[in-house]
């Protein structure tokens, strides 16, 4: 028998919140402060809703799939008894991972653990904020989806899209701010580039908007 849920909401103002989500990342920087940030902002809807974040150690290197989900099954769901609307939620990148298919078989399994997904990566869900991706040629979108290392220690193309949009982009410091006046465009297209049959994008998309549209504020 896991704790008592109560215990996720003693950092909170009330005790009364109608649903706990708890987000686990597989970066331990851009995701993190993005979320943090929508936490912190008008957008999130904090009457209802109790958002924790599962931080990782900036030395942690675990970040594949498996990984994210055991530390989401270990830090939340093994340690407290949830309530039948709580959520629990991935946030994860492709990024070549094979194993994700297997971590969405499991996730059903667990009944309330889901997944966010963006292929090829997180950037690509801030790209969605700032940028039409119907401007891009059919040849960009492939570069997008490939999202190849322009240096051996340079930066992804998508991040190179958002530097050449915002003049600097820094994934260790995201300044999510700068996306989150965009949010409605984000949910848009990657509503659109959904399509509404698979766990996770196989193609250029985002699932994260599907998290997003459960704790946001009903009057955004």
């Amino acid at each position: 028998m896991g704790r008592e849920r109560v215990e996720f909401l003693r950092e909170s103002n009330s005790v009364n919140k109608e649903k706990i989500f708890v987000l686990a990342f597989e970066g331990n920087a851009t995701e993190e402060k993005y979320f943090q940030s929508f936490k912190d902002s008008v957008k999130f809807n904090d009457e209802q809703v109790f958002l924790k974040l599962l931080t990782r150690h900036k030395k942690d290197t675990k970040s594949a799939p498996n990984h994210v989900f055991a530390k989401l099954k270990r830090e939340a769901k093994d340690e407290y008894t949830f309530g039948k609307d709580d959520e629990l939620w991935m946030i994860i990148d492709t990024d070549k991972w094979q194993n994700i298919p297997k971590i969405a078989e499991d996730c059903v399994k667990e009944n309330n653990m889901f997944m966010a997904v963006s292929n090829p990566c997180f950037e690509f869900w801030l790209l969605l904020h700032i940028k039409n991706i119907t401007e891009y040629s059919p040849d960009e979108q492939k570069e997008i989806f490939a999202n190849s290392k322009l240096s051996k220690h340079g930066k992804t193309y998508v991040e190179r899209k958002l530097t050449e949009i915002l003049g600097s982009y820094n994934k260790t410091n995201p300044l999510p701010n700068r996306f989150l006046g965009g949010l409605k465009l984000a949910i848009d297209q990657a509503k659109k580039l959904d399509n509404g049959e698979e766990p996770f994008p196989s193609q250029l998309g985002s699932h994260v908007y599907k998290l997003i549209e459960k704790i946001k504020s009903p009057n955004d």
